[in-house]
């Protein structure tokens, strides 16, 4: 297989923000908030809440062995639109779940439902892991090295759009048919008068449209042109399973990769529940948050992008991080009369989540090597999937065993998944620490970032310039490196 023109290069980009697009619908109303309201519609516990959440990345284990699949495969695109559209289309089996044995309930219905539908999470998970491998290294091969950042940015950023208004819009469905009664509810074949929860005709609708999507997006993949695959070798083995790990720049990066699945995994299954079960609030408001957060990630996502390309990923992972930290204490305040901290939480991860998770991305392709890229791709989302698994896992059973915890201070009610924030929030602490240790050769320091985009936004004010000079000065006696060269940005 040759090399792609230009031209072929440039519809091949085209081609793939349209089908993220198609994709991001699908991602939208089967995942997050909507995925959580489903699960509990069929009565999950809270243990059960953890594994769904950790099922998903313990899937993610297979994907050493998807990249010895893939560095034997002779083209990667039929490959990844079967198990695209395969690892998607499943979730039509979602749509009916509900249904079965409506007309004769059964005691032990519940529990085998639930089972089913875990069944599923995790089937449509695996395959997806065995195809998540071979994209990557697709679009890897695609995306011009010298653009990655802005690519990925301005794609980032187009997909946040589709995401907004498909959350907004599924929200809204979700709370119009849990607003309604059964016997509002007719159709010519079907009997709902014995139905208690109208929602569930809501969760039927979204992932049916989710499904309808993942169609098109599968058939846009067809038409994207493949580039030359560069293999590590002409046969792959298990040995070569083991090259990331004795590559010493990558295993850094992977070793970050522990601690911070372990940190963000424990409490990942609860954002959502809590919103929902505790604070009481409606997908409508939930949805509002979103919007909120992806309107700002619109804003940032292409700042971010040219950050990257400019200074490096590690610049921006650190930066954002910072203010990261910070953002699980604000739930602590938050109650069900008074949630106007999940404004700023919404406002703060449209900036620095955003960032981060941009950063993240592109310094995976940056630092792995071109040639054997499936094997260094496949082990950080191993090691992503081992642990976030394992901290989910765990964050579930504590959140099961403290079910009942509650605890009453100045006026707040701290409960369960506090327990779980604090834990998160404690964590990323020591995840700053071993992002340090990361070498990304080309970056430059987050001081020369910092102090450069301290001078951009000063020229913006009247005596901006003046004041940052006089914080620099003050930092640099506290030891702050600061920059001797400050450079313009555009």
């Amino acid at each position: 297989m040759a090399e792609l023109t230009p031209e072929q290069i440039r519809k091949g980009l085209k081609i793939s923000v349209w089908e993220g697009a198609f994709a991001t619908v699908h991602l939208t109303l089967t995942s997050g908030v909507f995925l959580i309201g489903y699960a509990l519609m069929l009565g999950v516990n809270d243990f059960q809440l953890g594994l769904l959440t950790a099922l998903p990345f313990l899937a993610q284990m297979v994907q050493p062995l998807a990249a010895l699949l893939v560095q034997n495969l002779k083209k990667r695109k039929t490959f990844t639109l079967t198990g695209s559209v395969f690892f998607r289309g499943i979730w039509i089996f979602l749509v009916f779940l509900p249904f079965i044995f409506l007309s004769h309930p059964d005691p032990a219905d519940k529990n085998y439902k639930i089972s089913l539908f875990l069944l599923v999470i995790a089937v449509s998970a695996l395959v997806n892991n065995f195809t998540t491998v071979s994209w990557l290294s697709w679009m890897a091969d695609l995306v011009p090295e010298r653009i990655r950042g802005r690519y990925f940015g301005i794609r980032n950023t187009l997909l946040q759009v589709v995401t907004i208004l498909v959350y907004f819009g599924g929200a809204k469905l979700i709370d119009y048919y849990k607003s309604l009664k059964p016997n509002q509810i007719s159709f010519r074949l079907l009997d709902f008068s014995n139905f208690t929860n109208p929602s569930v005709l809501g969760f039927a609708l979204i992932f049916s449209i989710g499904t309808v999507a993942a169609l098109f997006a599968g058939l846009l993949l067809y038409f994207q042109p493949e580039p030359f695959f560069h293999r590590f070798s002409n046969k792959a083995g298990f040995k070569d399973l083991l090259i990331p790990f004795k590559d010493k720049t990558y295993l850094k990066l992977i070793r970050f990769f522990v601690w911070w699945s372990l940190t963000v995994g424990i409490s990942a299954p609860f954002w959502g529940a809590h919103m929902l079960r505790n604070l009481h609030l409606d997908y409508y408001l939930i949805s509002l948050f979103s919007v909120v957060s992806g309107t700002v990630s619109l804003i940032s996502q292409p700042f971010w992008g040219k950050m990257i390309d400019r200074y490096g990923c590690k610049p921006v992972l650190k930066f954002n991080l910072i203010f990261i930290l910070f953002i699980p204490y604000l739930w602590f305040f938050v109650t069900p009369q008074n949630y106007f901290l999940l404004w700023v939480d919404a406002l703060m991860g449209g900036i620095f989540w955003t960032g981060f998770n941009l950063a993240i991305f592109t310094i995976i392709l940056q630092i792995s090597p071109r040639e054997g890229r499936p094997y260094f791709l496949a082990s950080t989302y191993f090691v992503n999937g081992l642990f976030t698994f394992l901290a989910s896992f765990i964050g579930g059973i504590i959140a099961n065993q403290l079910s009942f915890f509650k605890w009453q201070i100045y006026g707040q009610t701290l409960v369960n998944f506090h327990v779980l924030f604090l834990l998160s929030a404690l964590g990323r602490f020591w995840g700053l620490y071993v992002l340090g240790k990361i070498v990304e050769p080309k970056s430059k320091p987050v001081t020369q970032m910092v102090s450069d985009l301290g001078y951009y936004f000063g020229k913006k004010f009247p005596g901006g310039t003046k004041i940052w000079e006089k914080i620099e000065g003050g930092l640099g006696v506290l030891g702050y490196p600061v920059p001797a060269r400050k450079e313009n940005l555009r």
